[in-house]
């Protein structure tokens, strides 16, 4: 059987910093089965190649089997390989996964009838049985998919999460162009990383304990199938096979193992851990370094992640930075209390933020910091208290623009709103307006409007709708650059021109309320 899978273009304004190693794991998955395989990697090139020569790239044989990946900023990309990819290969079993359709697959698959099967959250068992009932056909008895009989789309029982992460395969690497991400290694803007020169990312948890509302975990963890299935449906798979872990890891011993592999391989001298959050298990964190500076691999490679605030403490700083690594990357999210709390929603205080900045600096290792604007309830004083935190800690930071990505917290609380920004008819009914209008009808519009919200996905730094109930699209355009420029005085001003009232806190700094004082007080002594 022939077997292609494709790699969807990511973050084309910048350097290709994201190597398909997800999609290379069920190439590795197929290859094991005794199919040819390719991988297409669309991300590889800068600039991207034209639609003629992907299409031509796709064209090169007629391929029983073409599977595609990508989250939800991809989509707009991923719409078009699809148009693609089954006019070239009509008789294709087209098979599609990752979070652009794990959280709503039956609706991707009616608005891309190109599909035949959506694989829903963690892929490898599914996939690997998808190849094996290939000719057979019998989709029904694949867990964790819904496909096309009938005209219908039809949901099998979902799967449980993988217990033993160690079972995966390695990445097939030799089917990626290693030698042209290499050229891109520096371009990764972080201490340690920007001076390597043979750099890799890979994964190395799936899932996080934390519940920031802005965040998903691509169907991979028990929060994700709890959103996805319910409680009680939950419940039912921990009975199965056994408990659905909210984090879970490869072993150190299984990491350890890959990475002197791609050394000897690759000769490689960075690792970005591209995990949601490795030191929120400091017994794991602690296990990993030992092993890994037994190994001798703190004398030649050099290691970054993404860590939690209130994990990072001076003995996880001191082991992190023995065994090589050099950054560590933190959600701060906001400087404000009342947004971290109400509405980003993972435990974590400015405190916390600013004690593991200060644990990271003391002990050696660069914090890495984002932070967002435009959350639900942040209003002018929680945006005032982010870019004091950016003063106190003197950085330069452009923050994100919160995106309501689908399965995330804040998109299945504010759909009805996002949706309304892609059809004006829809925000009209919603004021009770029209009520004569089917509900036929009313089901067709948001099924248009959603598919308009996901074709204007991208990154985080680009507008596409908002959730914010006090700023509107301009408001947070303007907010941004003012944030990242850490220009007080200009955001206070802003306040005052869009009638936003700020705390007294900050009235020494506004050049409004300074410019009142000064003329009452001429007024009153003249």
């Amino acid at each position: 059987m022939k077997v292609l899978l494709i790699h969807p273009p990511v973050r084309v304004d910048h350097d290709p910093l994201d190597i398909p190693a997800g999609l290379s794991i069920l190439a590795s998955i197929s290859m094991n089965e005794g199919n040819k395989t390719a991988l297409l990697d669309l991300n590889i090139e800068r600039p991207i190649p034209s639609w003629n020569d992907i299409a031509k790239q796709i064209a090169v044989e007629s391929w029983d089997l073409i599977a595609i990946g990508g989250l939800s900023s991809m989509y707009k990309d991923i719409k078009k390989i699809l148009y693609i990819s089954r006019k070239l290969n009509p008789n294709s079993l087209i098979v599609c996964g990752g979070g652009f359709i794990t959280y709503m697959p039956d609706k991707i698959m009616r608005f891309n009838p190109e599909i035949d099967i959506a694989a829903i959250g963690e892929g490898e068992d599914t996939f690997k049985e998808i190849l094996q009932n290939f000719d057979s056909k019998k989709w029904d008895s694949i867990k964790g998919i819904c496909y096309r009989e009938n005209n219908e789309i039809v949901f099998t029982a979902p799967r449980p999460l993988i217990p033993n992460l160690d079972v995966i395969p390695y990445p097939a690497w030799d089917l990626l162009d290693m030698e042209e991400y290499f050229k891109y290694s520096g371009s990764m803007w972080f201490n340690g990383a920007w001076k390597s020169k043979r750099r890799v990312n890979f994964v190395t948890e799936r899932g996080c304990p934390r519940q920031c509302t802005f965040c998903t975990h691509n169907g991979m963890n028990r929060w994700d199938q709890i959103a996805l299935l319910g409680n009680e449906k939950v419940k039912l798979l921990d009975q199965e096979a056994g408990f659905q872990a909210i984090t879970r890891f490869f072993s150190p011993k299984y990491v350890v193992e890959h990475t002197l592999y791609l050394s000897e391989k690759y000769g490689i001298d960075y690792i970005c851990l591209l995990d949601e959050n490795l030191t929120s298990s400091p017994k794991r964190v602690h296990e990993l370094c030992d092993l890994w500076i037994k190994e001798g691999l703190n004398k030649k490679i050099q290691l970054g992640t993404a860590g939690d605030a209130p994990s990072i403490t001076p003995e996880i700083v001191k082991h992190m930075k023995e065994a090589g690594f050099t950054f560590i990357t933190i959600g701060g999210e906001s400087g404000s209390d009342k947004v971290l709390l109400k509405d980003i929603g993972k435990g974590v205080t400015r405190a916390h933020n600013q004690q593991a900045v200060d644990t990271l600096i003391a002990g050696g290792v660069s914090p890495v910091m984002t932070f967002m604007v435009g959350n639900p309830n942040e209003d002018i004083n929680d945006v005032l208290e982010t870019v004091d935190f950016f003063i106190q800690n003197n950085v330069e930071i452009n923050p994100f623009i919160c995106t309501p990505y689908p399965g995330t917290k804040i998109f299945m609380d504010n759909q009805d709103f996002i949706l309304e920004q892609y059809d004006e008819k829809l925000r009209l009914l919603q004021a009770g307006r029209f009520p004569n209008i089917s509900k036929d009808k009313i089901t067709k519009w948001k099924d248009e409007a959603l598919e308009k919200f996901l074709l204007s996905l991208n990154n985080a730094t680009d507008y596409s709708c908002t959730v914010s109930k006090h700023f509107d699209f301009s408001d947070l355009i303007s907010i941004r650059y003012f944030m990242h420029t850490k220009d007080v005085s200009r955001l206070l001003k802003l306040s005052h021109l869009r009638n936003w009232s700020h705390k007294p806190k900050w009235d020494k700094e506004c050049p409004v309320c300074n410019a009142e004082e000064i003329l009452n007080k001429i007024c009153i002594n003249p």
